[in-house]
């Protein structure tokens, strides 16, 4: 009996460790199967992209919007006789020339700047100098508006005396377009404008 008992030990011993080992090898395949099938959490500062633009935020002093306006200007002048000229001063003010009775008169309409939350930009006519003729400032914008060879992304509105620059539709999303943050009319001027690059 004593032989007996000495031998069917290690037997018992091979046997649980045996079992042991197949239970940690089920386990840890069980654990693995169960990670494997779960949904990945993205991290909560991973953000997907939802747009396909670079935006790069540009300030400008008056002496470069002007530039950039002359710029944009003479773009939509080209072969076009009548001429007229954006600027920014203490006021933004367009030149021109209009007519009246017949006759070409010159005339500067200064307006008041307003970002508006699109980040396009809203001009509000305040001023019109035309010499010592009364001519109200709708009849000036309408002349504009009908007359004038304006970018497609400009807006008169004559009736609210109002010039909107829809800088973002530039380029039909397809092209560089801007959205302004800033107009500082004050000194030297300060103007910062976001520029849309689309990415390819």
């Amino acid at each position: 009996m004593q032989r007996h008992g000495t031998q069917s030990t290690p037997r018992n011993g091979w046997k649980l460790g045996f079992l042991t080992l197949l239970a940690v090898i089920v386990v840890g395949f069980l654990v693995t199967i169960f990670l494997a099938m779960r949904p990945v959490k993205v991290a909560a500062t991973a953000q997907p992209a939802t747009t396909a633009t670079t935006k790069i935020n540009v300030t400008l002093n008056k002496q470069q919007v002007n530039a950039l306006a002359d710029y944009y200007v003479n773009k939509s002048l080209t072969n076009q006789s009548m001429k007229y000229r954006f600027q920014v001063a203490d006021h933004a003010m367009l030149t021109g020339s209009t007519q009246v009775l017949g006759a070409h008169v010159n005339f500067s309409l200064m307006f008041q700047p307003t970002v508006l939350p699109s980040g396009d930009v809203k001009l509000t006519a305040q001023k019109l100098s035309i010499g010592a003729l009364p001519v109200p400032v709708s009849f000036v914008m309408n002349y504009i508006a009908k007359n004038y060879p304006l970018p497609k992304w400009v807006a008169v509105d004559s009736g609210k005396h109002t010039v909107t620059l829809h800088l973002t539709a530039i380029g039909n999303g397809k092209k560089l377009s801007y959205a302004a943050k800033t107009i500082d009319l004050s000194g030297k001027g300060k103007f910062v404008f976001q520029a849309r690059i689309p990415q390819n």
